[in-house]
């Protein structure tokens, strides 16, 4: 599989937590990342990528099912990766960005002011950060971002293992994969509350399959880049259990960054690196990111989590 250049499958794997969640499966040491993928009811196969040998660069892609790949099938198992790697997404206009600000540096005392409060970002442009990890359908990140709001990371996992393993459809190797919007629907809200644990969250999770499944709500097609971010924030945020953090966590996965997707997390890490003796207020922090124009969001992301991807990895 071709990919842009630079590319670094590391670092778009590792680009936030989602990695760590079932049914992803990533061994770093060898870095193979690996799940079961959904081609069609019924049809679930096993995918494991990796960087391709040999000075042509580029990721190697392995699928195994049970029987014979259509051509079809072939080609959707690589779009789907494709998808989840961002493979396709055009990330140009932020590097160049970045060294236009990185140039700025020093300059005029107005200018120097300017940028004082801007992030060191040109590792992320030489080695090509950015890409977020994402879910082969835009309703397995929905799904996942219910179960990552005001809880642990700890209870994150075992929601979305829970869910993996109780409803999600076994791949040639026995893995399984993300259960379907159908699958997820079927389930009473009681299984919810008592099977994957997930407390108060428990009726939005259904609620959000319910409308998928019965095509109500259309999430797909919420990756059209022709949609709105404006539009496209407000019937996220219409969903029941999305406040203002996972509105623009979802928009975040969906390669829209105008917003900034605080949390506590997030809001403390930024006052430590910045040696701040209180959490700077939103308004500020949206301050130091509006250079950046509609990158802001993965901007400061990139800020947060640039020592995840150091000489000696740091990881929350």
């Amino acid at each position: 599989m071709d990919t842009p250049s630079p590319f670094d499958l590391d670092l778009t794997v590792r680009s936030h937590g989602f990695y760590d969640l079932a049914p992803w499966r990533y061994d770093a040491g060898r870095k193979v990342l690996a799940r079961p993928l959904r081609l069609a009811p019924g049809r679930v196969v096993d995918v494991e990528v990796a960087p391709r040998d040999g000075a042509g660069g580029g990721l190697a892609l392995r699928v195994r099912a049970e029987g014979r790949l259509s051509a079809a099938e072939s080609a959707e198992a690589r779009r789907q990766v494709r998808v989840c790697l961002g493979l396709d997404e055009d990330l140009a206009p932020f590097y160049a960005r970045i060294r236009e600000l990185e140039a700025g540096r020093g300059r005029a005392p107005a200018l120097r002011r300017a940028r004082s409060s801007l992030p060191a970002l040109a590792w992320a442009a030489e080695r090509g950060a950015g890409r977020l990890l994402r879910s082969p359908t835009v309703f397995e990140d929905a799904v996942k971002t219910l179960c990552t709001t005001n809880c642990s990371w700890a209870l994150t996992r075992v929601m979305t293992a829970n869910l993996v393993e109780r409803l999600g459809e076994p791949g040639p190797g026995g893995a399984r994969a993300f259960p379907s919007p159908q699958a997820m629907a079927a389930a009473p809200e009681r299984f919810y509350r008592d099977a994957v644990r997930a407390g108060y969250r428990a009726g939005a999770l259904r609620e959000l399959a319910r409308r998928v499944a019965s095509g109500e709500l259309d999430v797909e097609a919420w990756r059209d880049p022709a949609r709105a971010t404006g539009a496209l924030a407000e019937e996220i945020a219409g969903l029941a259990g999305y406040g203002p953090y996972a509105t623009e966590h979802l928009l975040r996965l969906l390669g829209r960054h105008d917003h900034l997707a605080l949390d506590s997390w997030t809001r403390a890490k930024l006052m430590r690196l910045r040696g701040r003796r209180r959490v700077p207020t939103d308004r500020a922090l949206r301050a130091w990111y509006a250079p950046y124009g509609r990158f802001a969001g993965l901007a400061m992301w990139l800020e947060v989590t640039a020592d995840w991807h150091g000489p000696a990895s740091s990881w929350p």
